[in-house]
């Protein structure tokens, strides 16, 4: 049984067999940078409770650390857990901020030849390979943001620069989620941002005014 990466012990929640909603919202950088991506896992109270039932077996102290154990978080600027137990279902979320995703992970971006492409095996219940589903009970809602308007990708629905994917719980999903844009260069080069850009525009007038 293979354990998703970033996030996730979800081959667990499907052979609980309860209905899981898992909700992701991510978006990538012209340069590949996973700027921010955002994970909610909803179930109900059973599953919650099979669930971390599972993650103390296999010798974890919480979900949180079941959920981060093969995630490397020092490839990102921070990453924040919250779960909420009231009402009918309880509620897990993730975010991760401006992460470089490594090797070792299902989510993966490439820059080349002017293009950026965004990959996430998290969510495979089949083999690639031989086409057989490993399971079902996980819906899958994802929503996807790229630099620059898509131009190929599986999505159900792409929109400008936003694709959306939406999977049923008895649903199998057999291929990454995959999307490729055009890499926008800045104008003032990756990374310096509005404040340095904004100081390098008043030096340019300066200049501008003493010739």
């Amino acid at each position: 049984m293979r354990k998703a990466i970033p996030a996730i012990g979800l081959a667990v929640l499907v052979v609980l067999s309860g209905c899981v909603t898992a909700t992701v919202d991510s978006t990538v950088a012209a340069d590949g940078t996973v700027s921010e991506y955002d994970l909610t896992l909803e179930m109900s109270p059973s599953v919650y409770d099979g669930f971390q039932s599972q993650a103390q077996q296999e010798g974890y102290d919480s979900i949180e650390g079941y959920l981060l154990a093969d995630v490397n978080t020092s490839r990102m600027e921070n990453h924040t857990y919250d779960q909420n137990l009231e009402g009918e279902n309880v509620t897990l979320s993730l975010t991760f901020t401006n992460w470089t995703p490594g090797p070792e992970s299902d989510v993966s971006t490439n820059v080349s030849d002017g293009n950026v492409t965004y990959e996430d095996r998290t969510f495979l219940t089949a083999d690639e390979e031989s086409d057989v589903a490993f399971g079902d009970g996980v819906a899958v809602e994802y929503r996807l943001t790229m630099p620059a308007d898509i131009t190929s990708s599986n999505a159900d629905l792409v929109r400008n620069d936003t694709a959306v994917w939406e999977y049923a719980s008895d649903e199998p999903v057999d291929e990454p989620i995959r999307a490729t844009s055009p890499a926008p260069s800045s104008a003032f080069g990756p990374g310096m941002g509005i404040p340095v850009a904004v100081v390098a525009l008043l030096g340019a007038a300066l200049l501008a005014r003493r010739d």
